[in-house]
């Protein structure tokens, strides 16, 4: 008896083809879904980054009544002997160091004993967004506060706004009387003042900046260089700027992405919210809650949440008025 012969069965090309055309396009209907979820990952964990900063920001503003400045002098007199021979000027970020549980930090740094150059750096990984590791430097700071309308520098050519009030912004100069404003006093915003006019709910705190700087200022050099509010800062203008730096005004949410970061010498015109994140940026306000900025948000509504007293902001004859601020109903007396 002769058996038939046995016929193996495979694949034929046709029906290979069909089964990896298949394959590529599940993958291809699975990345954005799974770049999705990651990158929803990261804006929580910013959020999450962001609420520790503010969380101690209102705990400052609890223990000292006021919030700190963007720059301040830092009492290096840990030694008690009642002489400062050597006074830091630090940015907002060192006053912090007690209420994000780095007390010894501040210690050291107070230690009138130990020299600038020798103040600690660590890296504190609260200060780095997952959608912008910038991990070159230990002081790399993702975020920036809300300082309102822009300082003159005389040191580097930047026309400012003397005289400006609280109503312009949160975080201010302390570190004043200086050089480059002699005439200049001590500002401080507090929650009292806040609540007594547009409010903490209304009043952005803080939120990302992909040019922000570092929270220990050097020059080029590695030699101490004062902090000034385009290293952790955030500004506004009647009229936002282009991603020029020899346009002395912010760009507008999101823009100049592109720009160079100089950790030595930041432009104004990057002093704005931006990110890494599709669309929006991840933001926090004075009474301690977190929300999304669209980057195509209005300028005006910008200059609005810039602003603790909107309307004081835009008064006539201001240091940079903005009728737009204002409710012309109320100015006309008709209400």
């Amino acid at each position: 008896m002769v058996r038939g012969r046995s016929r193996r069965r495979g694949f034929t090309l046709v029906e290979l083809l069909v089964v990896i055309t298949i394959i590529g396009m599940l993958v291809a209907l699975l990345l954005p879904a799974v770049q999705a979820a990651r990158e929803a990952g990261r804006r929580a964990q910013c959020l999450n980054n962001q609420k520790q900063l503010a969380t101690a920001f209102l705990n400052f503003e609890s223990s000292r009544r006021e919030f700190p400045g963007y720059r301040y002098i830092l009492d290096a007199d840990e030694n008690n002997d009642g002489t400062v021979d050597d006074p830091i000027v630090a940015t907002w970020m060192v006053s912090l160091f007690p209420y994000v549980e780095r007390a010894d930090l501040e210690r050291i740094w107070k230690d009138e004993t130990v020299t600038w150059a020798n103040k600690p750096v660590v890296e504190l990984k609260f200060l780095t967004c997952p959608s912008d590791p910038r991990r070159d430097n230990p002081a790399m700071c993702a975020y920036a506060v809300n300082c309102g309308v822009p300082d003159p520098d005389s040191s580097a050519g930047i026309p400012g706004y003397p005289g400006e009030g609280l109503e312009h912004g949160v975080f201010f100069d302390q570190a004043v009387p200086n050089t480059f404003n002699p005439a200049a006093t001590k500002k401080a915003m507090s929650l009292d003042y806040l609540s007594r006019h547009d409010g903490s709910t209304n009043t952005l705190l803080l939120s990302e900046n992909v040019q922000a700087t570092l929270w220990k200022p050097v020059d080029s050099g590695g030699q101490p260089r004062w902090p000034n509010e385009r290293d952790l800062g955030i500004v506004w203008d009647v009229t936002p700027g282009v991603c020029d730096p020899s346009v002395m005004r912010p760009a507008k949410i999101n823009q100049c992405l592109s720009a160079p970061r100089d950790l030595y010498a930041p432009v104004v015109n990057t002093s704005r919210p931006s990110s890494r994140h599709p669309g929006m940026v991840v933001a926090f306000y004075c009474d301690g809650h977190g929300d999304y900025l669209r980057d195509d948000i209005d300028w005006l509504v910008y200059k609005h949440i810039m602003t603790p007293d909107g309307y004081l902001a835009g008064r006539a004859g201001g240091p940079t008025p903005d009728p737009e601020l204002r409710n012309g109903i109320f100015d006309e007396g008709t209400k």
